[in-house]
């Protein structure tokens, strides 16, 4: 198992709904081992297995859920 980490900055979030909502997106993942979004720096922070998931995957589950990664 590849560890790999990431920050997205995440465009449309305004409350801790929002983020709630990218976490849980982001989580839902397979392969994805942990996922934090910071409201006020508009970033999530993803913890993932590269041999299952790549960033583009995580930029899709963003998208998914109603949010665009800049």
């Amino acid at each position: 198992m590849t560890d790999k980490k990431a920050e997205l900055k995440v465009l449309g979030m305004a409350c801790a709904g929002c983020s709630g909502a990218v976490e849980k997106a982001l989580a839902a993942l397979d392969g994805v081992s942990s996922a934090r979004v910071d409201l006020a720096k508009k970033t999530a922070y993803v913890e993932y297995n590269s041999g299952k998931l790549n960033q583009d995957d995580l930029k899709k589950a963003v998208q998914g859920a109603g949010y665009k990664v800049a």
